[in-house]
């Protein structure tokens, strides 16, 4: 078992620590994409995409190049998104308890929460890399799309299927409370037609 607020205290320091470096991070990915997409691709494309070493373009090239920086930002800020899923995994396993919640349901909520942090990184990523893959291989572009698509919808079905029972849950106590309002309005009719 976990306590409540010691999961707090934790979310909140793990969020601390980590929101920045996504920031800089973020800042630095797109400083470099802006300068790929806006002046080295265009001066490439300038000099007339010659072949260097009669094996590859130079766009494709230099698509390349900014291709790898950039997956080597994402990394880095992959396992801080990580963390701050996890922490928001953390508010909200303490947000449904009182005071102490089980190991399993941070877990379950721990893996809910990354699926969807994944799906996000990923279509970030892929927003950033789309100019950059399709330099070097245009149809690379849409086949890396596709596996994406697949990929996304697989992730998000387990992500909800980790939610299931929370839903479920919620769903049985809106139903509840639903059904008793209905009764009671019904009672209150029922009595309304029989003082008249």
């Amino acid at each position: 078992m976990v306590n409540r607020e010691q999961l707090l205290a934790e979310s909140r320091r793990e969020i601390y620590d980590s929101v920045p470096k996504i920031i800089i991070g973020i800042a630095i990915a797109f400083l470099i994409w802006l300068f790929g997409v806006l002046i080295f691709l265009p001066l490439a494309r300038m000099l007339g995409d010659p072949f260097l070493f009669g094996l590859i373009g130079f766009a494709s090239l230099i698509s390349g190049i900014i291709l790898i920086a950039l997956v080597i930002i994402f990394f880095g800020i992959f396992k801080e998104v990580l963390d701050v899923t996890d922490a928001f995994a953390g508010y909200a396993a303490a947000a449904y308890s009182r005071s102490e919640t089980s190991d399993e349901k941070v877990e379950r909520y721990r893996g809910a929460f990354r699926g969807i942090a994944y799906v996000l990184v990923a279509v970030f990523a892929f927003l950033f890399f789309l100019p950059f893959l399709a330099g070097i291989i245009p149809v690379l572009a849409g086949i890396v799309l596709v596996i994406l698509v697949l990929w996304a919808i697989l992730v998000l079905f387990r992500a909800g299927k980790l939610f299931s029972g929370e839903i479920e849950q919620w769903a049985a106590s809106f139903t509840q409370k639903v059904e008793t309002r209905r009764q009671e309005i019904a009672s209150e009719e029922q009595n309304e037609y029989s003082y008249e």
